[in-house]
């Protein structure tokens, strides 16, 4: 019994260092880095300026893989006044980011106009619970003007499709696929 009682001691010792420590090395929480409209506010910053609201289709396609592609063809098409590109807004669920419009970080210089193509379109998963499917393209955009030669580029994107209560797909998000937000199988 008397040597039990040095060995909890020790053990007390022991433990109390590693409680106090081990919390001080485990990652933090991540921070909130998504502004709200109040924040943007606060530091007087409007946002990006939202593009003109984009003409209604004729028709909408129904299948996933159709609604996908032409979003992404209207969505990355040309946007040369700075604002966000809302082409594909007939497309995207109502209050989605896909419906907000993609930021133009490029836009084509005066006089040039930007074309989107999808080169391949494959299935990436699909939650029937939730009525959500997930796509992977590739994308391809043509930039020409007069005089100038064509200006040809190429990225992958995952675009995330969710029924509406109408039971038509429309996209959710549009997230090229990058080293920081890598595809499953890179």
């Amino acid at each position: 019994m008397r040597r039990s009682v040095p060995l909890l001691v020790l053990a007390a010792v022991l433990a109390l260092p590693l409680a106090v420590l081990v919390p001080a090395f485990l990652p933090a929480p991540p921070s909130q880095a998504v502004l709200t409209s109040a924040d943007r506010d606060a530091l007087g910053d409007p946002g990006p300026e939202r593009g003109a609201d984009p003409a209604v289709p004729a028709t909408r396609p129904s299948a996933p893989a159709a609604v996908a592609r032409a979003y992404l063809v209207a969505a990355h098409g040309t946007g040369a006044d700075g604002r966000t590109a809302r082409a594909g807004a007939p497309y995207a669920l109502a209050g989605s980011p896909a419906e907000v419009g993609a930021p133009v970080l490029d836009p084509p210089p005066p006089g040039t106009h930007r074309v989107a193509g999808v080169e391949s379109l494959d299935e990436s998963a699909t939650d029937w619970a939730r009525g959500r499917t997930a796509l992977v393209a590739t994308v391809r955009t043509t930039t020409t003007g007069p005089g100038a030669g064509s200006d040809v580029r190429r990225w992958r994107t995952r675009v995330v499709l969710q029924l509406d209560p109408a039971g038509r797909w429309l996209v959710v998000a549009d997230t090229p696929i990058t080293t920081d937000t890598p595809d499953v199988d890179d």
